[in-house]
């Protein structure tokens, strides 16, 4: 079951038309990732997508509910937002009182649990939090509600690695605990391999790649294959090659289709040796957006 749904969502500021249509689903229960260049409308997205801005044209449905000036989806999502423009005057403490006002599901027990391991000062002031730490109580907060959806907008920015770490370990819990649902963005492609089920990459306002980690690898194919005498005019004619480079006699060679023929095909055309190696995501990203 797709917990979140968004159908042909346009977005525009002013004349400037952010979101082009755009189209993706995530799983109940599961962790997925959204990755995209700077200006690629991940952003905006998520502001649709937790109510804070109004589709111009589509639809966003979070547990089959509409979110926009709709308190009765908003009370089911957690937002962890870039920037958490937190009450700066407020206590550490005080914005847990505050969380446990505004949401009946709030758990205190929780958030001082969560935060035995990170430990924060409760008697702090939330402008006295560095960004990481600003960040660290955002994730924390939100976890103690047990939300159906969490939204996480690079939320692992400015944090260290112990801390990226505990928090990535707390959302674990809570998606094996209580069957959460994350939407999570990133630049650190690296991190978002190891921890989601599912990505989506945005490109101008539109996702260009949907799936599980597997469906996504498996739309490219990388080959290392030696040719001793040069790459030849007919290889590099190949329809699928996306691009290609060599250290020597060997060449690594990124295809846009996998093909297990494709070794045998370079071997017919000269090469002495190839062999598939595995693509990670940031290179699928990187290929992708070129």
């Amino acid at each position: 079951m797709e917990i979140i749904e968004i159908k042909n969502v346009h977005k525009s500021y002013g004349n400037k038309e952010i979101l082009h249509g755009m189209n993706m689903g995530v799983k109940e229960g599961s962790i997925h990732g959204l990755v995209g260049r700077n200006g690629s409308g991940k952003t905006t997205l998520i502001r649709c997508l937790t109510g804070i801005y109004k589709a111009d044209k589509g639809e966003i449905l979070v547990n089959g509910k509409p979110v926009y000036e709709n308190p009765e989806a908003k009370v089911e999502m957690g937002y962890v937002a870039d920037l958490n423009q937190y009450f700066s005057g407020y206590y550490v403490d005080e914005m847990v009182e505050f969380y446990e006002g505004m949401y009946p599901s709030f758990d205190k027990d929780s958030f001082y649990n969560y935060n035995e391991v990170v430990g924060l000062d409760i008697l702090k002031r939330i402008r006295e939090l560095s960004k990481g730490q600003s960040m660290a109580l955002a994730s924390m907060l939100n976890l103690s509600i047990h939300p159906k959806v969490l939204v996480m907008d690079e939320p692992l920015s400015g944090l260290d690695p112990i801390a990226q770490k505990q928090i990535k370990e707390f959302v674990i819990n809570e998606v094996d605990m209580y069957g959460m649902t994350v939407l999570i963005s990133s630049h650190d492609l690296k991190d978002l391999e190891a921890f989601c089920d599912s990505v989506s990459m945005v490109k101008e306002g539109k996702v260009v790649c949907h799936g599980s980690m597997d469906e996504i690898k498996d739309g490219m194919m990388k080959i290392q294959a030696v040719f001793k005498d040069g790459l030849p005019g007919y290889v590099r004619d190949i329809p699928s090659i996306v691009t290609y480079s060599n250290i020597g006699s060997v060449y690594t060679i990124i295809f846009s289709e996998v093909s297990t023929s494709m070794i045998d095909i370079l071997c017919e055309m000269g090469a002495s040796m190839a062999e598939q190696i595995p693509m990670s995501l940031e290179e699928i990203f990187l290929f992708s957006n070129r």
